[in-house]
């Protein structure tokens, strides 16, 4: 039964692939790596919902439900609320310059080395994501089959990458949709059947821990930060921006952000009452078990059915990611500094590839570090916390576009004394967050956002008074 549910399905995702290399008219790296810009409002919010949801959301925030309850949602909230504010004002703006990814426009304005120090920080988060989504995705797939780890990851990479590589930005459209119209029936019904088992709502809340209806379980400082972080990383996630990119309209992008936003408002309360509903139905497991001991509730094949689930959501996310940092790799790196003549076919050839290895290397990553949803924390903080602010400012604040060297060095100085606080900080990390997250004494970010802000506001605010007296050079775009 579970080989022949996972058969079908792994099979639909396959057939996506050439079906939708039919749609990519132009064949070159725009049609595949943002559809040709030509995406309607159901596909795109589609797209935003399924990104959203990854290993991470589903084991990751269920556990971190489990360990802290109604406070973990925090770590969500700031960037949930960012979606609709992106697509109102953020993303018509970056839709208007024309871009494929967010380095290029770093070298719109400055050069190169812009470009290739924002590569790095954008690669940060989807990698962190890809990782996650990687393991995730072979831990449920391992324990539905008894398999080892390794060939688990080997059976589920190659499905997602089967129809990433073949149909680009189309397809991984197409299988997002379908999978978060799958993601979120299935896991919001797990609650009310949770609630039934256990005997009734009334029944359900006398048994709640009272630390799990603490808004402030996980400590003010630790709170802030999530919604901090949260928001910082919304605004500079190329996978997301890269939904609104592809949008057939400015309308289009609009609607299917609000659509985004609100749908995951709501739907990220989900994986929080479902670790909730596992305290109080199995107390004794470990917090990276609580959304699968939860599915065990409904027999065999309810169990097998919620598995599903889990791997749509992991699929989803990984096939996001991957086309989001290969592209990184062609566009920015080997387009831009490697073979500036190279065609449109040897570019798109270049992304496929790109594909491959990045799948691997956060198949790597994800198998060196435990905690599922850190690691998606941890790449989102170092890119929230030294690039967003600067990427705003180059869109809201027009001196900061004459600002050469303090926008490199905010970028540089942020993303370093994020990565030291990292290091330092988890020594003093609290161990409340269980098995999927940390719970720090004083969260990163804290480490590296303050260095961005002064360097990136001061050292534009002098920089460019310097320029104006005559005591700095023009600089000029190195191409």
């Amino acid at each position: 039964m579970a080989a022949t549910l996972f058969a079908i399905y792994f099979l639909v995702m396959i057939l996506v692939g050439p079906w939708a290399a039919k749609k990519m008219n132009k064949k070159d790296s725009g049609d595949f790596i943002l559809a040709g810009r030509a995406v309607p409002t159901w596909l795109v919010t589609g797209g935003i919902v399924a990104t959203l949801i990854n290993s991470a959301t589903l084991l990751g925030y269920g556990g971190s439900g489990f360990s802290l309850g109604i406070s973990g949602y925090f770590a969500s909230l700031g960037f949930v609320v960012c979606l609709m504010w992106m697509g109102y004002w953020f993303i018509p703006r970056l839709r208007r310059t024309n871009i494929t990814t967010i380095p290029e426009l770093f070298e719109r304005f400055f050069g190169w080395p812009h470009r290739l120090v924002s590569t790095i920080l954008v690669i940060c988060r989807d990698l962190g994501v890809t990782a996650g989504a990687a393991i995730g995705m072979a831990v449920v797939f391992r324990s539905v089959f008894d398999i080892s780890l390794d060939l688990a990851l080997v059976i589920t990479l190659a499905v997602t990458l089967a129809f990433t590589i073949l149909g680009g930005m189309w397809a991984v459209m197409i299988t997002d949709t379908i999978q978060a119209a799958i993601i979120l029936i299935g896991t919001t019904l797990l609650i009310p059947l949770g609630i039934a088992y256990i005997g009734g709502w009334t029944e359900f809340v006398n048994l709640i821990p009272a630390t799990h209806i603490d808004v402030w379980n996980a400590g003010e400082s630790q709170t802030i930060a999530w919604i901090i972080a949260g928001a910082l990383t919304c605004l500079g996630y190329q996978t997301l921006i890269q939904r609104g990119l592809s949008a057939e309209s400015d309308e289009v992008a609009r609607k299917s952000f609000r659509n985004g936003g609100l749908i995951a408002i709501a739907w990220y309360m989900v994986p929080f009452l479902i670790g909730t509903l596992a305290v109080v139905i199995f107390p004794t497991i470990s917090p990276s078990e609580a959304f699968i001991s939860m599915t065990s509730l409904f027999g065999s094949i309810g169990g097998l059915i919620f598995s599903v689930i889990i791997v749509a959501s992991c699929i989803s996310t990984l096939s996001s990611t991957v086309l989001t940092t290969a592209s990184n790799i062609s566009l920015d790196v080997y387009k831009r500094l490697i073979n500036p003549d190279a065609s449109e076919k040897t570019t798109v050839l270049v992304t496929r590839i790109s594909i491959v290895v990045v799948a691997i290397a956060g198949t790597l990553i994800g198998r060196s570090l435990p905690y599922i949803l850190e690691l998606l924390l941890t790449g989102g903080r170092i890119m929230a916390a030294s690039l967003t602010p600067v990427l705003l400012a180059l869109i809201f604040w027009k001196t900061a576009r004459k600002a050469y060297i303090s926008t490199i060095l905010a970028m540089i100085i942020g993303a370093v004394g994020t990565v030291i606080g990292i290091i330092i900080g988890n020594q003093a990390a609290g161990s409340a967050g269980g098995e999927v997250v940390f719970v720090w004494s004083l969260d990163p970010i804290f480490m590296g956002l303050p260095f961005t802000l002064i360097v990136l506001i001061f050292g534009t605010l002098i920089e460019t008074r310097m320029r104006e007296n005559k005591l700095l050079k023009p600089e000029k775009k190195i191409s």
